[in-house]
């Protein structure tokens, strides 16, 4: 396409500046630009560095299109790059592509939650005093009495905007997509972009064409940076920008310690950056109402009094599938849970999982999926904490009932089974329920380190456990008992997940739904019956989030059990062994210091 109008300023190299063309501006656009470069070498083998040109530019052998489509948050990976020398896809498949990205909205970046929603977006960025005359009059052309919005960084284009008493904005994620008809601009990323995404894209050059690049476009992993293919990498980008758009607003965390602020980060950063971090509850309820955040608390902290303020509180803990190692050793987590109600384990008060167990519609397609997972899960023997131990578990002809211990006082507990909450009398009721049985109790690894409570005395081992399970892996116990019985223990949900029957004397979130046994209130119930593939369908899908940990980057929870898969036969390596023997000593340091 001929360009008529100067194409703004250029980067070192040909690049145009573009603001969107690239990683977004502002935070995280110099990682952005790392990423690019190697996703660049991934695509082109690593044939010298093409010529970075603008949208206006021929598809031509060694110039490439960076930004295709945009990051969802600055500082992301590309996922889509055009590449001249590429053979173009067939008219057909590049319509399928276009209508994928438009449905998707990927065509567009994370939005803040107060984002404008005008019906005609007017790029003025680079425009000059002329150019922003004739693309405000040509808005009014096209659409005459539309709601208009202006983005401008100042200057000239501001200034003609100000002038006619229009709105400004000075970020793309400041305007909603959902209502927008045009975007009319001098040139660039944005007017392509919305004709991508089916709508009207006018530059001072003319309508925006963008099937020559986009017959070009090839795909990359943004979490491996390797190729991939249109629908496994247009399914990352929309993760990305679901998983953004979560954080619509700013978060700022109640009292987390270093360790917590640099895990928590990834999971709550969204269009207006990564959470603010402070230290006590007044400070916090101060900033998070002067700049409208979220306020987020790890566990059942009480914050009544950001409540009252008016304040929307999240509640965060460990999600189901955590990490290689335990927390308590500071092995950061690859999920976590984020709750506006409860949390999953507060059986007194309704949750975010409670109301999507209840309530949601689990299509075929997502049950299919939780199944896959479930099996994939089992196939891998991965459990919350992955731990590689190994001691044999004992043979027996009786039936084998694995007891799992938990950590007394935890708040699971405490909010979830008010008539059971020491191990011992645990013990004791399995015991008389089942005295024929052969009873395998499992102490929680935490209580195993001698930093948390729930130990149980010799003379209840005695009497109503034939062995524990001290040095044997959650997956090999698992494997090797006839049924479970527990208080609230995820061992109880990752049970059900390998299809054994669970007993429960509390009030756990796998609860109630059918699938399992309360002996101590059998007729209670949450009013519907769902199968373990949605019950797994909401708790592993569709309410954690999940974080890659190489990449740092939200990521599907099929990502990531891979990537515990292979982080577990890592530590079993010399090297591996290596690192946690350090990072051992430095986790005792940091709680000899709390």
């Amino acid at each position: 396409m001929a360009r008529t109008s100067p194409p703004g300023p250029r980067r070192a190299g040909g690049a145009p500046s573009g603001h969107d063309d690239h990683a977004g501006g502002g935070r995280g656009s110099a990682s952005g630009r790392v990423r690019l470069r190697r996703a660049l070498r991934t695509l082109t083998g690593g044939r010298g560095a093409p010529r970075l040109v603008h949208w206006s530019d021929a598809p031509v052998s060694g110039a490439a299109l960076p930004w295709l489509l945009p990051a969802a948050l600055p500082g992301h990976p590309p996922v889509a790059l055009g590449l001249g020398e590429a053979p173009p896809r067939s008219p057909a498949a590049t319509a399928e592509l276009a209508a994928r990205i438009a449905a998707d909205l990927t065509w567009w970046p994370a939005t803040v939650a107060a984002a404008a929603r005008p019906e005609t977006l007017v790029d003025l960025r680079d425009a000059s005093a002329a150019q922003a005359e004739t693309l405000l009059s040509l808005a009014d052309s096209e659409a005459p009495g539309a709601a208009a919005v202006v983005l401008a960084h100042g200057g000239e284009g501001e200034a003609a905007a100000r002038r006619r008493g229009l709105p400004v904005v000075r970020r793309v994620a400041e305007i909603c997509p959902e209502r927008l008809d045009r975007v009319i601009a001098s040139h660039g990323a944005l007017a392509h972009r919305a004709a991508l995404g089916g709508r009207l894209g006018l530059t001072l050059a003319g309508a925006a064409d963008p099937d020559p690049w986009l017959s070009r476009v090839r795909f990359v992993d943004p979490w491996r940076g390797q190729s991939a293919p249109a629908v496994e990498a247009l399914d990352a980008l929309a993760l990305l920008r679901a998983a953004a758009q979560r954080n619509d607003r700013r978060t700022v965390t109640l009292g987390f310690s270093r360790w917590k602020r640099r895990n928590a980060d990834p999971f709550l950063t969204g269009p207006e950056g990564p959470p603010a971090h402070v230290a006590g509850l007044r400070n916090a309820v101060q900033v998070a109402a002067a700049t409208r955040a979220r306020l987020a608390v790890w566990g059942m902290r009480e914050a009544t009094e950001a409540e009252a303020a008016g304040l929307e509180v999240i509640r965060l803990e460990d999600g189901f599938v955590r990490s290689v190692g335990l927390g308590l050793r500071h092995a950061p987590p690859c999920s976590l849970a984020v709750d506006r109600q409860g949390l999953y384990f507060d059986a007194t008060r309704p949750t975010d999982l409670e109301a999507l167990a209840r309530e949601a519609e689990i299509p075929d397609a997502l049950l299919a999926r939780a199944s896959a997972l479930r099996r994939r899960l089992i196939e891998l023997g991965i459990t919350k904490y992955n731990l590689a131990r190994s001691a044999p578990l004992p043979e027996t002809p009786r039936q084998r009932i694995l007891v799992p211990g938990q950590v007394e006082g935890d708040q699971s507990l405490r909010f979830g089974s008010p008539q059971v909450q020491e191990n011992a009398e645990l013990l004791r009721r399995v015991r008389a329920r089942h005295p024929e049985a052969f009873i395998l109790y499992k102490p929680h690894p935490d209580v195993l380190t001698g930093l948390r409570p729930g130990a149980v005395d010799a003379a209840t081992l005695a009497a109503c456990a034939d062995a524990v399970a001290v040095d044997s892996a959650a997956e090999a116990c698992l494997e090797w008992a006839d049924r479970l019985e527990c208080m609230t223990s995820l061992m109880g949900f990752e049970a059900l997940l390998r299809d054994l029957p669970v007993t429960t004397f509390g009030r756990p979130f796998y609860a109630g739904w059918g699938l399992t046994e309360t002996p101590l209130d059998p007729a209670w119930s949450r009013g519907r019956t769902l199968s373990i593939d949605a019950l797994a369908a909401c708790a592993l899908i569709l309410y954690p989030r999940y974080v890659d940990p190489v990449s740092r980057l939200p990521a599907p929870p099929e990502k990531v059990l891979e990537w515990l898969h292979a982080e577990r036969d890592f530590v079993k390596t010399p090297r591996g062994r290596a690192r946690e023997a350090w990072r051992g000593l430095a986790s005792r340091a940091l709680n000899a210091l709390r």
